[in-house]
């Protein structure tokens, strides 16, 4: 078999470090991290391709990658048909509901109809919303939804919260938990089949590293 093993891993943030770790456990060593898009590693069976985290998911399902490292909440966002075969269990957060402190808003049923909300994370929203009977308006923005109250834009937002401490200091107020999410070990459906072998086998390695830890 000639073909490497591609595993896809984020490019930058809090995911990387502990993404190239969670391969370095499993024996496979990343060669060639600095600047680098594609990188030869230890294993001369698999490749690293950095990329953005929020792609990956799209990398994977669409065989650009066979595996890809990346959150729950991202594969759930880009609706990616992926296999996810393994919690790397780190990169722990929760995507919450929230309002201002002074809101007279305290739990999502009292979520008014036509309330706008703003989010990074719009399909999951949007779900989450339409599974409840309730319509919203949902304004995709990137990065800081926290300011969105301040300026009048929305008066919830849907975000990321790892310890609550960016929204208390933001004088915002959690009125209800979305999904939890941690870092995954994604498959390509068809890769999966091709490759078994040599990913359980990538799978047994990296649940031995972390159990040493």
């Amino acid at each position: 078999m000639n073909k490497k093993i591609r595993i896809a891993i984020p490019n930058k943030g809090r995911l990387k470090k502990p993404a190239i770790e969670a391969l370095g456990q499993a024996g496979i060593e990343v060669l060639e991290e600095e600047r680098a898009y594609v990188s030869e590693t230890s294993d001369p069976r698999f490749e690293v391709i950095f990329a953005r985290a929020n792609d990956i998911p799209v990398y994977v399902q669409y065989g650009a990658v066979d595996l890809g490292v990346t959150g729950h909440d991202l594969i759930q966002e880009r609706e990616a048909n992926v296999l996810e075969l393994m919690d790397l269990e780190f990169g722990k957060c929760t995507l919450v509901v929230a309002v201002p402190e002074e809101s007279t808003i305290n739990s999502l049923g009292e979520v008014p109809a036509l309330t706008r909300v703003a989010t990074g994370f719009p399909n999951i929203t949007r779900k989450f919303f339409e599974k409840m009977g309730k319509q919203v308006e949902v304004l995709e923005v990137s990065g800081t939804a926290e300011l969105a109250p301040k300026l009048g834009l929305a008066q919830i937002i849907v975000d990321l919260t790892s310890t609550g401490e960016t929204l208390k200091k933001n004088k915002l107020k959690i009125i209800g938990t979305v999904l939890e999410s941690t870092t995954r070990l994604a498959c390509n459906k068809i890769a999966y089949r091709t490759f078994e072998k040599q990913i359980n086998e990538l799978i047994a390695r990296m649940r031995g590293g972390m159990e040493k830890e």
